[in-house]
């Protein structure tokens, strides 16, 4: 199990010893970013963070949620991302143990799993589950998609009748299927393009370049190519190279993370858009984690889920959010400006043009 922990301790509030199980099986670009992040906002906010790699797996997961149910030092509260086919089940043990808990999960369609394993909503059934965060990745699926098919057809010197859309999926797991079925909702809507195929490239740029070439020649030519990751775009955009194509003028390919590598190729002008942002999503739930441990905003029983969305680079915002993909910004950003603590207004402010505003201040202990 590798753990890692953070804490640092000022006037503001009395130090939280809280637990985040990420999902994460390796060390990739885009878990080293949320983790920095995580951690910035922790010591920002009084927050003893512990970070656990949760492998990706619920049965993993659960034996993880047993420790520290018997553990001598309980967290005070505990982040995890929630797989409905045993929620149940640790959903119990917690709610014994009397630790309060927040997932990320998008339950909607949990009414469907047997009467026994449904678990309702926050605060209902089970007291200690406070609430319930989800990403957006349908949404930012359609963005990611749009602005393809936008900067495609900005080219066209005759626009074509329908543009051939590839969409490369990592795997079979939640986030990977709404992304999916985002893309395929939002080209339904669309009498101008049409989705030749969906296929499975594993995460992998290796395997997302050779099945490129492959589809491209089976599809007697792709306009666009949306993939599940800025990975597996990268590896579509060295295929598109191999064949010859002219990246921005004869193929359009993004993918989801900002990863630094594919931050660098939009530069160069090769692919066109990435979608992102969601690796500040900790660090939010974190803002209102501490609201709520200092009564300022209390997590509620009213029924309502918060999302976090994404955001869209392309090259034409692209030296404008550019720095919210270094994390060498963090440095500069105060997540306690994000609190209802400090704005005393109602509704959070979560947007990148905050963020931007934020960590723009010449004094990190002076908020803007």
């Amino acid at each position: 199990m590798a753990i890692i922990s953070t804490s640092i301790f000022s006037s503001k509030a009395l130090a939280t010893n809280v637990t985040y199980i990420s999902q994460t099986k390796d060390l990739t670009p885009y878990w080293h970013n949320a983790y920095a992040v995580a951690q910035a906002a922790a010591s920002d906010l009084d927050i003893n963070l512990t970070i656990v790699e949760g492998q990706g797996h619920h049965l993993y997961q659960a034996e993880v949620i047993a420790d520290l149910v018997l553990a001598q030092k309980k967290p005070e509260l505990l982040i995890f991302h929630a797989y409905k086919q045993n929620a149940h089940e640790y959903f119990d043990l917690l709610e014994q143990a009397k630790i309060p808990f927040v997932t990320y999960s998008n339950f909607t369609d949990i009414q469907t799993l047997p009467a026994h394993k449904q678990v309702g909503r926050p605060q209902g059934k089970y007291k200690y589950w406070l609430s319930e965060h989800y990403v957006e990745n349908s949404q930012g699926a359609g963005l990611l998609v749009n602005s393809l098919i936008e900067q495609a057809k900005s080219v066209q010197k005759q626009p074509k009748k329908e543009l051939k859309v590839l969409a490369l999926s990592g795997d079979l797991i939640l986030e990977s299927l709404e992304r999916s079925a985002g893309v395929a909702e939002q080209i339904k809507q669309r009498d101008d393009v049409i989705l030749v195929q969906d296929i499975v490239a594993n995460w992998s740029a290796e395997d997302a370049k050779n099945k490129f070439k492959t589809l491209f020649i089976r599809h007697k030519g792709i306009d666009v190519v949306w993939a599940s990751s800025d990975v597996m775009a990268t590896g579509a955009l060295t295929g598109a190279i191999e064949l010859g194509l002219r990246p921005n003028k004869d193929i359009f390919i993004g993918g989801f993370d900002w990863d630094a590598t594919a931050i660098e190729k939009i530069q160069q002008k090769q692919l066109s858009a990435s979608a992102g942002g969601q690796f500040y999503n900790i660090a939010w739930l974190l803002v209102q984690v501490y609201d709520h441990f200092t009564n300022q905003s209390p997590f509620i029983d009213d029924g309502q889920r918060v999302n976090d969305k994404y955001a869209i680079i392309t090259q034409s915002n692209l030296s404008k959010l550019k720095p919210l993909t270094d994390i060498n910004t963090l440095k500069a950003i105060n997540f306690y400006c994000f609190t209802k603590t400090y704005t005393r207004q109602s509704d959070y402010d979560f947007s990148m043009l905050n963020l931007l505003k934020q960590s723009q201040g010449s004094d990190k202990e002076h908020c803007q």
